[in-house]
């Protein structure tokens, strides 16, 4: 819903223009986001709240700067895009050619959804798209990856937070046994705002809110990190560091200098790995 609000109500320049999301929301919500206009009171007040502004801003950055960095690696010679708790991500349905394979990592029953979605919207799927359903309470990534053998760029957006500390490091260390030299890894996290006299915010509002809600749908948020506690997890697991990116950076490159007033909040953090020379 935040990919498609970003195109239908921020002004262009679009940080990410997806514009194929708006047809994978229930129709409830596609009604909502595409009649806003003649709501304009309630769907203003809505759409402009600093919570709802910061949570679309997140959303867009992150998967922004995932497909920045592929594009890069690409350049390099990377064959595959592969997404890990992909969801309902439409990368593979939009991309600009020449086409890169994507490989697209998820739960059985979500890739289930997707797929009968995209037969009822009439998507066909592309010829470079692959599906591959694990899960994760029973299966071994290593046991089920299909190697390539050349270096992949892989993104993990939306999830880190929901996984214990363990179950992070057996993911980055598992991925970095059965992946190619140089592959590359976009990963999100949420780092804990420390204790302060500073006024509470609309981004604590913001965090707080996000993690009762969830706790309340039966996932609650499990692992907030500062940007070197998890430097200091994917060194040993077998990734190098190549940025680390605060909000603030985040804001710089990508919503500095916007009338609309998109901001990440300042939670939000973008880690991008790359497996080392030495295994």
């Amino acid at each position: 819903m935040m990919r498609a609000l970003h195109v239908q109500i921020d002004a262009p320049p679009h940080v990410l223009a997806d514009r194929l999301a708006l047809k994978f929301l229930p129709w409830q919500q596609r009604v909502f986001v595409t009649r806003q206009p003649t709501w304009s009171r309630v769907a203003n007040r809505y759409f402009g709240m600093p919570m709802v502004r910061a949570m679309r801003s997140q959303i867009v950055v992150r998967s922004r700067y995932a497909e920045d960095c592929l594009a890069e690696l690409r350049l390099a010679g990377a064959e595959r895009y592969v997404i890990l708790g992909a969801g309902l991500d439409t990368f593979a349905l939009r991309q600009p050619g020449p086409e890169i394979s994507v490989l697209e990592i998820d739960h059985p029953s979500t890739q289930h959804y997707k797929r009968q979605k995209m037969s009822r919207l009439g998507v066909a799927t592309p010829s470079c798209l692959t599906f591959l359903a694990i899960d994760f309470e029973k299966d071994q990534l290593s046991d089920l990856w299909p190697v390539s053998g050349n270096a992949d760029f892989i993104s993990w957006l939306g999830v880190t937070y929901y996984l214990s500390t363990e179950a992070i490091v057996q993911t980055l260390s598992e991925l970095a046994k059965v992946t190619a030299n140089g592959t590359q890894l976009v990963l999100d996290y949420w780092a804990q705002q420390p204790s302060t006299s500073r006024p509470f915010s609309s981004d604590d509002s913001l965090l707080w809110g996000t993690r009762i809600a969830v706790a309340l749908q039966g996932e609650p948020m499990r692992a907030f990190f500062q940007p070197r506690e998890i430097e200091e997890l994917a060194r040993p697991a077998g990734w190098d560091v190549l940025e680390n990116l605060s909000p603030s950076e985040q804001n710089q490159r990508y919503l500095a200098n916007r009338a609309d007033r998109l901001q990440v909040p300042r939670f939000a953090h973008l880690l991008r790995l790359q497996k080392g020379t030495a295994d």
